[in-house]
């Protein structure tokens, strides 16, 4: 990943941000906010929109950064591996 990504089609630098899903409860509960990670190989169990994550998949999984560019607004995506790996 290159230290400054810059965006594809405008050549602009791209602003650096995280993406977030709300699983349940609100923005204000922190508990219940999980960021998305990337998980190597398929879903364990399929289920009916395309399957899901077993825990050890999840904690085996690299957080998503996200990358916008402030002209185009297109979205590149890393999943850098964790720190001290």
């Amino acid at each position: 990943m290159a230290k400054d990504p810059t965006c594809l089609v405008c050549q602009k630098v791209m602003d650096f941000g995280f993406m977030a899903e709300r699983t349940q409860g609100t923005f204000s509960d922190l508990q219940n906010v999980n960021l998305p990670r990337w998980c190597k190989g398929d879903p364990e169990s399929p289920m009916f929109r395309g399957g899901e994550v077993t825990w050890a998949q999840y904690k085996e999984g690299c957080p998503v950064v996200a990358y916008r560019c402030p002209e185009c607004k297109a979205l590149r995506l890393y999943a850098p591996d964790p720190e001290g790996t």
